[in-house]
């Protein structure tokens, strides 16, 4: 659903070819969109909770000198793609 949203595609949205997603602004994501979609508003425990159920975050930022506010998230996972729904069953915790 947070997916499909239109009201937050400029924080959170599919890639063109809807095999990964990305996250735009980590920051106003944690403030606006988390508190709507679970208990909290903090951005590592959502790509903790992303990575235990085996989301890899695709885009290398270790070399960026961006800040937070101007870095682009991208998570991938094979079984998580624009509607491919029947595929959600296979994503399980680690």
């Amino acid at each position: 659903r947070m997916l499909e949203d239109p009201e937050i595609q400029e924080l959170i949205s599919w890639s063109r070819s809807g095999d990964l997603f990305s996250v735009a602004n980590p920051t106003v994501f944690s403030k606006i969109v988390l508190p709507q979609y679970f208990k909290h508003n903090n951005w590592q425990s959502f790509v903790r909770q992303l990575n235990m159920y085996g989301f890899h975050k695709v885009n290398d930022m270790i070399h960026s000198n961006l800040t937070n506010e101007t870095q682009t998230w991208e998570f991938r996972h094979p079984h998580f793609r624009r509607g491919a729904v029947d595929d959600l069953q296979n994503i399980k915790r680690k």
